[in-house]
């Protein structure tokens, strides 16, 4: 479907006045293969940067504190354009999505993965609404940046960040209930919610994935300071017991071989362990899942409680300081993708069988024109593996 055919259709069951909701439901959606006795899925994340315009320097550094000292509210979305830190990233963030998008296409075609699992943050870096702008970065940013190859025909079961909500409810509404539309490959359920289930299911085995949304649960959103608070993460937060009933019954009806929790902010970090994410994660660990992962902007393996926590962050622009400079803080670290100098763009892999998943870190070698940030000697193989093989309960 061409793109002035899919804005003609999105705007044709408007005016039918259907609502999102209750079409989304109606919608088939690409998904994964049935059957195969060993399914390969990408797990990728914090990814989204192609498009983002921050606003101009002079707006930034002079306007906006006169408007502040004056006492003129702020929107959410206008602050964080303005954020120092992401617009000095903007440019090399995005050649650097570019090239790991091109790199993981290699990578997947080489081990035939037939799906990806993101972990959110899927547009910077103020997320994307139902809007002629918010189109147009969902086709530039996503679309057509992952549509060659083995990318073509691959589903994606998706996930929130926290600068996919900055926008509020309009933003949840576009990536759940408008961008499935758009493109039958973005998968977010059928209920227009950012919190769903969907199985992986092989030949002899099953793999439950549970999304929530993270950013529900971070008491440090609930700050006026905070440019993530707004309605959609208030009411969210006063009802995130809604989400931690799902998991558990999503897990506890579940007679699957593999489960997993699929969410966007880490509970075991190197840098900020998100506590308030403790009710989610005790379900985790009485059922024997692993956590899925992004928000650091590098790639970490963590085991904890005899948890696997596994952290792809790394698939835009990726930051050695999430990993700690690559320098360990404790047994519980059991490889970071960093080093004095940077982190490594990359992803990981999951070959899940019935007796095992067989989890692999692909980073991409950091060679610029002025020398190799980050060697990796051979980096079609990977640099990093372990293997999951005690069932999930």
């Amino acid at each position: 479907m061409t793109s002035c055919s899919r804005l003609f259709f999105l705007a044709l069951f408007v005016l039918q006045e259907t609502t999102l909701a209750e079409y989304v439901k109606t919608k088939r959606s690409t998904v994964a293969p049935v059957g195969a006795e060993v399914l390969t899925v990408g797990v990728i994340g914090d990814y989204g940067w192609t498009g983002w315009e921050p606003s101009p320097p002079h707006f930034c550094l002079e306007v906006l504190p006169e408007l502040e000292a004056a006492g003129v509210v702020i929107p959410n979305e206008v602050l964080n354009d303005c954020d120092p830190g992401d617009i000095t990233y903007i440019n090399n963030a995005t050649v650097l999505q570019l090239d790991t998008s091109a790199y993981v296409g290699q990578i997947c075609a080489m081990k035939n993965c037939t799906a990806f699992v993101s972990v959110g943050d899927n547009f910077y870096d103020s997320g994307i609404d139902f809007t002629t702008g918010g189109i147009l970065r969902f086709q530039e940013a996503w679309v057509d940046m992952y549509t060659q190859g083995v990318f073509e025909n691959a589903p994606w079961y998706q996930c929130l960040g926290n600068h996919d909500v900055v926008k509020g409810q309009s933003g949840i509404d576009f990536q759940t209930q408008v961008a499935p539309i758009y493109d039958s490959r973005w998968n977010f359920g059928t209920q227009g919610l950012p919190y769903w289930t969907y199985d992986l299911t092989g030949s002899d085995w099953t793999a439950t994935f549970v999304v929530v949304d993270s950013d529900c649960f971070l008491s440090s959103y609930q700050k006026n300071t905070s440019v993530y608070m707004n309605s959609y993460t208030e009411a969210c937060y006063a009802d995130k017991q809604t989400q931690v009933d799902f998991l558990a019954a999503a897990f506890g009806n579940s007679t699957a071989t593999w489960k997993f929790l699929q969410l966007h902010h880490p509970y075991i970090s190197s840098t900020t362990n998100e506590t308030d994410l403790a009710p989610l994660m005790e379900i985790v660990i009485q059922h024997n899942g692993i956590v899925l992962n992004g928000h650091d902007h590098c790639l970490a393996h963590y085991y904890a409680n005899n948890t696997n926590f596994i952290l792809s962050g790394a698939a835009g622009y990726p930051q050695a300081g999430d990993c700690n400079y690559g320098i360990s803080l404790g047994s519980y670290v059991k490889f970071l993708a960093a080093n004095p100098m940077t982190a490594a763009s990359g992803f990981v892999t999951m070959d899940i069988s019935s007796q095992s998943i067989n989890v692999e870190y692909y980073v991409r070698d950091m060679q610029f024109e002025n020398g190799d940030l980050y060697p990796v000697p051979y980096d079609l193989n990977p640099s990093y593996s372990f293997q999951i093989t005690e069932h999930s309960t």
